[in-house]
């Protein structure tokens, strides 16, 4: 029971840590984050109820050594010098255990990240006739990993071996030494069989300490792993700085914001020196292809934090008020956002668990799939497969939006929301959004004209920077007039 309540608060507290590691901090491999909680198991192993037998047992090693010193005298050293032998060895071994387990576990890591990637992209793969490579490469980590746990296992199989040794010699070595005290009648013969007995069974929970002293490497290696994933920063404010926010508003202000992602070393992916967004206001960010929209629209949710400067929701620093707070009335839909394998409802009702039927249906209807879920046999009962199999780009997209917009925020960031969907779709959308976002706040990413009919505002990213700010029909304007002098 020690056992079980230990592991299941600490995968409680690591499970948890993991799910709020802020986006920049995360690592930047999916499988060796995974390897990474997996390393719990490790640590779980060194809290089972033979570990805990093995250390409530070794008292006992010293009552009985008094016991056989007692009844068999001298007798009593043959045991002492055994849990030396015993000891030294899983001693001395420490340093290269600690280096084994550590190769061992890198190695693993990277065989499961190349695992996790492949099972990911297991359609283009195929489309790309890359499986060779692939099972190549895949062959050389096996290979790698596999010497790696070779070395580690022999080493252990080593010490199993030299412990059962010691353990069946510690018998034999109290009749070597007890036969010449029996015959020249120091004790009886009685007396050698009790300390025989005795010395033989007194050692068992002595040979578990061995095995002891591997696993503790692995779990030592293990919670280092776990230590890195528990140092990394997360969402949640300190809750001395934290401060609460009722209703988001959704005034925001930027000033002298710089965003990255996890290299620290690479070019800023946006900085903004001063921008300032009214609630209620409709903006449309236009752009290139990775100038710098997206991480706008992460730096405004909080799921980014400027490097330097500061983001302000409400006049309130946005990385001190509670993220509670701040998602409870902010949505953001980006281009990465996915379903879980689950029922249409538990999807669509993720993050509004108190939605209704009709308040559903209604959200459907708005993104233009509420028939795509009537032509399904089991409806909101349906099963999606992890991360939308089997659905179309579109039907994906307008059940991601209907998710979203079911939660009612006052604050919707949406990236690319209608770049897989249909003209008509696009168009019925559009017109629903206009009328969903006359009193909230909208700011959306997009390559379509027709989601500029909706804003009142444009906002121009080129490489990281904002370059053109202001009305619609301004901007608009001064576009087709560059593009007219560069023709």
């Amino acid at each position: 029971m020690l056992g079980k309540r230990a592991d299941l608060r600490i995968s409680d507290r690591v499970f948890g840590h993991a799910l709020r590691v802020r986006n920049r901090a995360r690592p930047t491999s999916t499988g060796t984050f995974i390897s990474q909680l997996r390393d719990l198991d490790q640590v779980r192993d060194m809290l089972t109820s033979t570990t805990v037998a093995t250390v409530a047992d070794m008292p006992f090693f010293l009552l009985f050594l008094g016991v056989l010193w007692y009844v068999g005298g001298a007798l009593a050293l043959v045991p002492l010098a055994a849990l030396v032998l015993l000891l030294l060895p899983g001693l001395l071994a420490q340093r290269r255990l600690r280096m084994y387990a550590t190769e061992s576990m890198r190695e693993s890591s990277l065989r499961n990240a190349m695992l996790v990637e492949s099972v990911q992209g297991i359609e283009d793969i195929k489309a790309l006739q890359a499986e060779d490579r692939f099972h190549h490469q895949w062959n050389h980590y096996t290979a790698v990993a596999g010497e790696a746990q070779l070395r580690l296992r022999g080493l252990t199989n080593g010490l199993s071996v030299w412990t059962q040794s010691v353990q069946s010699g510690v018998y034999a070595a109290i009749i070597f030494v007890g036969a010449p005290l029996v015959i020249a009648g120091d004790i009886t013969t009685g007396v050698l069989v009790a300390t025989s007995i005795l010395g033989s069974r007194m050692m068992a929970p002595m040979a578990q300490v061995t095995q002891l002293l591997s696993r503790f490497q692995h779990a030592k290696v293990a919670m280092g792993s776990l230590n890195q994933i528990m140092a990394l920063p997360v969402d949640t404010a300190d809750a001395d700085h934290r401060i609460p926010l009722p209703v988001v508003q959704g005034d925001f202000a930027l000033r002298s914001a710089v965003f990255t992602y996890a290299d620290p070393n690479a070019p800023p992916a946006l900085t903004v020196q001063t921008l300032d967004i009214a609630a209620g206001e409709r903006i449309a960010l236009l752009g290139r292809n990775g100038a710098g929209k997206s991480t706008l629209l992460q730096g405004l949710s909080g799921m980014l934090q400027p490097v330097s400067g500061e983001v302000l929701l409400d006049g309130l620093a946005l990385h001190q008020v509670d993220p509670a707070d701040v998602r409870r009335d902010i949505g953001l839909l980006t281009q990465t956002s996915r379903l879980f394998h689950g029922t249409l409802r538990e999807n669509l009702t993720l993050g509004a668990p108190m939605a209704s039927d009709r308040e559903i249906s209604e959200m459907l209807a708005m993104v233009g799939a509420d028939g795509m879920v009537r032509r399904l046999r089991d409806g909101l009962g349906h099963v999606v497969q992890e991360g939308g199999r089997g659905l179309s780009g579109g039907q994906i997209q307008g059940l991601l939006l209907a998710r979203l917009l079911l939660r009612q925020p006052s604050v919707a960031l949406l990236d690319e929301p209608t770049a897989a969907m249909d003209e008509g779709t696009e168009r019925h959308f559009i017109a629903r959004l206009g009328a969903w976002s006359r009193t909230r706040t909208l700011i959306v990413a997009t390559h379509r004209i027709r989601m500029l009919e909706i804003v009142d505002r444009i906002i121009v990213i080129d490489n990281g920077t904002i370059v053109l700010d202001g009305p619609k029909d301004q901007i608009l304007a001064q576009m087709r007039g560059t593009r007219s002098a560069a023709a």
